[in-house]
């Protein structure tokens, strides 16, 4: 009993001692609600840096139109993935300005504006629990019938069909019993099911074969439907639906 008391609370204490850490943006009094946002972006002479000697976004302007599809390409440490994390707000810019729908996103209550994000990543974060589930974490309030749904819009339908309980199997630990392909079906479920204005796509098809990447392209196309989308990807296949793409380098 001394054992597992002792365990509890070491954990407590990285527990709280996580709940303790100042966040990295902070929310400005009297924030705006932002039930659905239309989906344009600009941002403007954007700068950003993790470390004051090292630049990863200089001066950086664009501006993306309500349901245009971009691609971001540029080598490793470019600042892909810190345009789309200064987009979502969890890091501010040194200087300039990132704005949705012609207002700083600063104004906007962070939870609101998160909320306007749907994301596939790289490598999907399944939970050690059924399939179903694993797709509503996208939307937990969804109901039965908005989950088959999303499902069978992502393709889902088409693997579950064979596995003996269905839409109950349990994916285990990180969905280790799935292919990376399934795992990826499930992601796009899960936006979906959000059905958030703004899409974004990591490198989602990077980990998987070509027969199965253009099966997960359909799927996404359907997805990408009046949304804006910002795809991150390196194989130029993926990037073939896009509308222009913007490459990166140097800041």
């Amino acid at each position: 009993q001394l054992t597992k008391l002792q365990g509890g609370l070491a954990s407590a204490e990285r527990a709280f001692s996580l709940l303790d850490q100042a966040p990295d943006v902070e929310e400005v009094f009297g924030a705006k609600a932002l039930d659905r946002a239309k989906g344009n972006i600009c941002m403007s002479k954007v700068t950003f840096s993790y470390d004051k000697g090292q630049t990863v976004l200089d001066g950086l302007s664009l501006e993306i139109p309500f349901g245009a599809r971009v691609g971001i390409v540029g080598r490793s440490g470019s600042g892909k993935s810190t345009l789309v994390n200064l987009l979502m707000r969890f890091y501010d810019p040194q200087s300039g300005i990132v704005m949705l729908d012609g207002s700083d996103i600063r104004d906007y209550k962070l939870s609101d504006l998160r909320n306007q994000f749907s994301m596939v990543p790289q490598d999907p974060v399944l939970l050690s629990t059924s399939i179903s589930e694993n797709v509503a974490y996208g939307r937990p309030d969804a109901d039965r019938e908005e989950i088959m749904a999303a499902t069978c819009s992502a393709g889902v339908n088409e693997f579950v069909e064979n596995l003996p309980e269905g839409y109950d199997t349990q994916v285990g630990e990180r969905g280790l019993s799935l292919s990376g392909g399934q795992r990826q079906r499930i992601a796009i479920a899960r936006a979906f099911l959000k059905d958030a204005p703004i899409l974004i796509l990591d490198e989602p098809t990077s980990s998987v074969d070509v027969e199965t990447e253009a099966s997960i392209i359909r799927a996404m196309d359907k997805l990408m439907e009046n949304r804006t989308t910002l795809m991150i990807a390196h194989r130029t296949g993926t990037l073939a639906s896009c509308d222009f793409v913007l490459e990166l380098s140097e800041g």
